[in-house]
């Protein structure tokens, strides 16, 4: 339990209402009854450690007034923030370049979730068109949501940064990313037949390497880890990981990054 009904108090506002959930709810279907309670035409989510800049909803509503009826999302640029004051953009794929707009379906495929879910709002008509989260989605539906949103309609994005992502340390339990990496396998599995052939088949290596790592940590699935990695994953991709992470790191020291040109609060 935490302090925040307590927060949710401090304000004298009737437009803030306060939710608890009787029991324990996975992700996918908190995210459900929270969209349940909401009235508005578009849906935005802050998750507790996250921040939304001021004026986040006003520049990307500005967005929609300014673009066709048929956006189903609006998002922005997310700097992710850890306890010891390190920043860096949240999305690495795009960290040197514009975010993409439009048809971004594809991009989701390849770049994975670059969306941060709390930059993000999504069209209240769009979720219900698509028939809302699947009860399979427990850990990652804000990736099913805007993959299945992207599907049906356009994106816009603001460049500038809206949103702050806290990181906290790593300390995710085996089982738990093992679940992480099968639901996103079971989403690229459900939207198969929309994604090239080429691009599916090297989205489901990139997976099985992932899931042969998280077997290979541990003893008693060792072997099963490496037998899956050399049958199914790619033993390329693994070895190529520290190389892009060292070049990532390297190009951040000689260029700027896209999010250095926006303005920070101080």
């Amino acid at each position: 339990m935490d302090d925040s009904a307590k927060i949710v108090a401090a304000y004298a506002d009737k437009r803030i209402r306060y939710f608890l959930s009787p029991e324990a709810t996975p992700l996918g279907r908190a995210r459900e009854l929270a969209i349940r309670q909401a009235g508005g035409e578009w849906l935005a989510f802050l998750d507790q450690d996250d921040i939304w800049l001021p004026r986040k909803l006003e520049k990307q509503l500005a967005l929609v007034a300014d673009g066709p009826e048929n956006i189903g999302i609006v998002y922005g640029r997310t700097v992710a923030f850890d306890v010891h004051g390190r920043e860096q953009d949240y999305d690495h794929w795009h960290e040197f370049r514009p975010l993409p707009e439009g048809d971004i379906f594809g991009e989701l495929i390849t770049s994975s979730g670059f969306i941060a879910f709390s930059s993000a709002m999504f069209r209240r008509s769009a979720y219900e068109q698509i028939g809302g989260i699947p009860r399979e989605c427990q850990l990652i539906p804000d990736y099913h949501l805007s993959l299945a949103v992207a599907r049906l309609s356009p994106a816009r994005a603001v460049q500038e940064i809206v949103c702050r992502y806290r990181v906290h340390p790593a300390s995710m339990s085996h089982t738990i990313r093992r679940r992480i990496i099968e639901e996103a396998v079971w989403m690229l599995d459900q939207w198969a037949h929309c994604v090239d052939p080429r691009l599916l088949v090297h989205r489901h290596r990139i997976f099985q390497t992932l899931l042969a790592l998280e077997e290979m940590g541990r003893f008693h699935t060792a072997s099963h880890g490496i037998s899956r990695l050399l049958r199914q994953g790619s033993v390329g991709y693994l070895a190529s990981r520290p190389f892009v992470r060292g070049f990532r790191a390297l190009r951040r020291r000689l260029q700027r990054p896209y999010w250095k040109g926006c303005n920070l609060p101080g």
